[in-house]
């Protein structure tokens, strides 16, 4: 377990706490905690709620790596591929960028007989239709919706630099999958580097190329060929039906802290900014995330009540989320470690 959960990873998760709820707590002293009692009188039945839009998004997102995995060949049950997505889950939460959940995915695949290829087919995919769904639907609220999102002069700029960013950044990640002679040749100026000359490593290069064709043969296979939209519109449904479960957590919380809101407001201004805000060195985002959403809802929230609010809005999407998958993470970890005894 240690090889997989290592001690930075740990050392980087408590950072990360520790700024969030610094963060947390700074808004609130600048706000003020006059109604903080709102926060401790959340009726049972949106609380029920809530619990229930994570679990359910938990859900859609292992749906989409089980159809994926069948249509790659691999029939894996779902009880432990709910565990695995919670695991990917957890190591994302911890690992700066996110950039844990690959490793473990191969990892944890792996013993399944899973390939590495397969593997990497499972987490682009998941990057591929969320990069879709980022990257078409905040033009579309600004073009369409600027004026009932009600975001300010400011924050309109800002979101069309965000909303400019997500495209580019889509185009690349489609580029990339598309284009396998462009990573090859990028491998192959890796090689050409003196400090790669060793004869030893070129077996390992010219492996890399191979995996990077078969990848490639994959994707054509599963996503361009003449029967492929059915795929193709499940993965990106199962995106959007995650996403959109994810974002109606802010919406049912201010319902049940009493606290009038825009619905497109709340929804779209999160579409538009939360990718943006969650990546980055620190896990998660912690601290960038609590401040940055605070500024994007200033204007449409109370200041008393916004500290509060954006508490509990991450206590739910971040804290739980965490808590949640940290079960399925240790429980993934033990099955694996019983498979080889």
């Amino acid at each position: 377990m240690e090889t997989i959960l290592e001690k930075k990873n740990l050392y980087m998760m408590a950072f990360g706490l520790l700024l969030s709820i610094g963060s947390i707590l700074v808004l609130l002293k600048i706000t003020g905690v006059k109604e903080i009692e709102m926060a401790f009188h959340i009726p049972l039945f949106y609380l029920g709620i809530i619990f229930g839009l994570i679990i359910l998004s938990l859900i859609v997102d292992t749906l989409r790596i089980r159809d994926l995995l069948k249509e790659l060949g691999e029939n894996l049950p779902f009880d432990y591929l709910f565990k695995f997505n919670l695991a990917t889950f957890f190591i994302s939460y911890i690992t700066p960028f996110g950039s844990g959940a690959l490793p473990l995915i191969v990892y944890l695949l792996s013993k399944k007989g899973v390939s590495p290829n397969k593997s990497l087919m499972i987490f682009t995919a998941k990057l591929l239709f969320s990069g879709i769904f980022f990257g078409t639907v905040p033009p579309i609220l600004l073009i369409f919706f600027r004026n009932q999102i009600e975001l300010g002069t400011v924050l309109s700029y800002f979101a069309v630099l965000v909303s400019i960013f997500l495209v580019f950044l889509l185009f690349i990640l489609i580029y990339i999958i598309l284009k396998p002679r462009f990573v090859i040749g990028i491998v192959n100026k890796i090689s050409n580097i003196s400090f790669f000359g060793n004869p030893k490593l070129e077996k390992y290069f010219e492996k890399i190329k191979e995996e990077i064709i078969l990848y490639h043969k994959n994707f054509n296979d599963l996503f361009i060929g003449p029967s492929s939209y059915k795929l193709f519109f499940s993965q990106l449904f199962y995106a959007v039906a995650y996403w959109l479960l994810f974002y109606s957590i802010a919406p049912v919380l201010l319902l049940a802290m009493n606290i009038p809101f825009d619905l497109l407001a709340v929804i779209g201004r999160q579409l538009i900014f939360y990718d943006i805000l969650a990546y980055s060195f620190i896990p998660s985002g912690s601290g960038v995330v609590e401040i940055g959403f605070a500024t994007i809802f200033s204007n449409i929230l109370a200041p008393s009540k916004l500290g509060i609010f954006v508490g509990m809005w991450r206590f739910f999407t971040y804290y739980v989320y965490l808590g949640i998958s940290a079960i399925g993470f240790f429980m993934a970890i033990k099955i694996k470690m019983q498979g080889e005894c």
